[in-house]
């Protein structure tokens, strides 16, 4: 698990690694961006928050502006804030962090503030949620200044809540003992079905609930069969197997256009997984790039693993492998089988819906969030845990 926390961190302010990549960025240019992003932070009103008795704050990093955590973290706040009409809710970017003011890189209405604002306008706060991301949890306190130490500590009922929204990047609990220094009352919050249980409960000794993900893909364009292109898509996690799945790709579809899934916004993104054949994710397997093709008209195919998918049922839909090994045995023929049968493609489209409609009810999302608020956790750790 220690080895999977370092794949995906910020090393410095220039440097990100994810899942092993190293994204560097000029620092003059986020310097500058950052500072134009502070220029307008500080206009805007902080009224609603100097006034506000309880904060949400979910935070953010600055460098990665799009993917499912993020989206997953936006939707997030704005179900809180109509939630909790009471409160001050709002994303802030991390401690120590580079900043800015919008995500343009798919639709919010958010205005994303710095956490140092947050710690210099919250006079009248009595109560604060905290969210932050799995993969930065053991890191925050480290981030954090005397002030900002000190700030936290004075809240009379804080409560940090981990998002823990991929089981492989959340620390082992001994990684999580400094936030204890600023609260007893944590929680985590788990994105999967597969990994909201009891055991899981347990071993970190924390409250745990099943928030689950709401990806809203309202208003964006449905393809039709006979509008899709020769494109096949290709989600742009590390995996050893990929590069001799695709270079086999390559060789049996000459003619077609094979597009990485990266330096786009979601607008773009959805529009390509739209107008292509398929869709192929190397990575969690039960996410976005499996996902999302099928609600916009396309058709994703992914590896089964006990780890994402909510059950083994799902192996049963013909776009689901058992493994890697099997991807590259079958799936070239099973592409060329679907871009001659409508029928066949159209109902591997609907066998999938059918099933995520079980999973994904916008009401039971709703339900889990605001239960979580009210405090009704899907599990709490067993005394006998908690005493050991």
């Amino acid at each position: 698990m220690h080895i999977l926390k370092k794949l995906f961190r910020k090393e410095d302010t220039n440097i990100y690694r994810i899942f092993g990549i190293k994204l560097s960025f000029n620092s003059c240019k986020r310097r500058v961006e950052s500072r134009a992003a502070s220029t307008i932070q500080d206009s805007l009103d902080m009224a609603p928050l100097k006034n506000a008795q309880k904060v949400i704050v979910f935070l953010v990093p600055f460098g990665i502006k799009i993917g499912g955590g993020i989206m997953s973290i936006f939707s997030l706040c704005n179900v809180s804030r109509q939630i909790n009409k009471d409160s001050f809710c709002c994303i802030a970017t991390y401690p120590k962090d580079y900043t800015y003011v919008i995500n343009d890189k798919f639709y919010n209405n958010e205005r994303v503030l710095r956490f140092e604002q947050i710690i210099n306008n919250a006079n009248s706060v009595q109560e604060m949620v905290l969210h932050i991301p799995e993969y930065y949890a053991d890191d925050f306190y480290d981030n954090l200044n005397e002030k900002e130490i000190n700030f936290l500590q004075s809240i009379p009922n804080l409560q940090i809540n981990i998002l823990n929204q991929n089981i492989d990047l959340m620390p082992e609990p001994q990684a999580l003992q400094n936030l204890y220094k600023l609260t007893d009352n944590i929680t985590q919050t788990i994105a999967h079905d597969r990994y909201a249980t009891q055991e899981i409960c347990d071993k970190w000794k924390i409250p745990t609930h099943l928030f689950s993900v709401n990806t809203d893909l309202t208003g964006y364009r449905k393809f039709k069969f006979e509008e899709k292109e020769k494109i096949i898509v290709l989600s742009p996690d590390k995996n050893e197997y990929k590069d001799k799945i695709v270079k086999k790709i390559e060789t049996e579809f000459p003619d077609w256009k094979i597009i990485t899934v990266k330096n786009m916004s979601f607008y773009q993104y959805v529009d390509l997984i739209g107008r292509a054949y398929f869709t192929i994710t190397f990575g969690e397997g039960f996410d976005g790039y499996f996902d999302q093709p099928m609600r916009v008209g396309g058709v994703g195919f992914a590896v089964y693993n006990d780890r994402f998918f909510p059950d083994n049922s799902w192996k049963k839909l013909k776009n689901v492998y058992s493994s890697y090994d099997e991807m590259y045995d079958k799936i070239c023929d099973d592409m060329k089988t679907l871009t001659l049968n409508k029928k066949l493609y159209l109902e591997i489209i609907q066998e999938f819906l059918k099933k995520r409609c079980v999973v994904y009810k916008k009401e039971k999302f709703l339900s889990n969030v605001k239960r979580f608020y009210k405090k009704e956790y899907d599990f709490i750790p067993n005394k006998s845990y908690i005493n050991c």
